[in-house]
């Protein structure tokens, strides 16, 4: 599974200055925590998974960087087959500045209840607010698309 869009702006990404904050996505991976966090594109019907998204911040504005990052995920059944019942999978990052580059990792947990049999693009949404407060964001916003992922019965696992 890879990353097949993303972006990461700053409120410096519009101006004559876009490198004195710049950010950027730099992977989005599915992993299977069943199978040792081994990253995958098929994934078993009923168990768990865990996505993990790492992005960056860098330019000399990174020491003035501070609040949370709000990471949220969803999913979209692209074969409209079996809709994945996703629970609000929102989390909260607390970030300090620092010096430049500033790399940042976070992993979801997918419970296996919500999975479905069918074909799925998941997006993962990544916000600033200086206070935690996520309906209180700044202008620094980024997002994350995966390649399909395929949830299925499998029949024999081979090795």
């Amino acid at each position: 599974m890879s990353l097949v869009s993303s972006a990461l702006q700053t409120q410096w990404t519009d101006t004559t200055a876009p490198d004195s904050l710049a950010g950027k996505v730099t992977s989005m991976q599915v992993l299977d925590p069943t199978e040792g966090k081994e990253k995958v594109a098929l994934l078993e019907l009923g168990e768990p998974f865990d996505v993990r998204v790492t992005w960056e911040l860098t330019g000399p504005g990174t020491p003035a960087v501070g609040g949370y990052w709000i990471l949220d995920l969803y999913s979209d059944d692209i074969d409209s087959v079996g809709t994945m019942v996703m629970p609000s999978l929102q989390d909260k990052i607390h970030i300090v500045g620092g010096v430049s580059p500033l790399k940042y990792r976070h992993t979801f947990h997918v419970p296996a209840k919500v999975t479905r049999e069918g074909v799925y693009q998941l997006t993962a949404t990544i916000s600033h607010s200086p206070t935690g407060d996520p309906n209180k964001v700044s202008e620094m916003f980024g997002y994350a698309e995966s390649s399909p992922i395929r949830i299925a019965k499998t029949v024999v696992e081979s090795n």
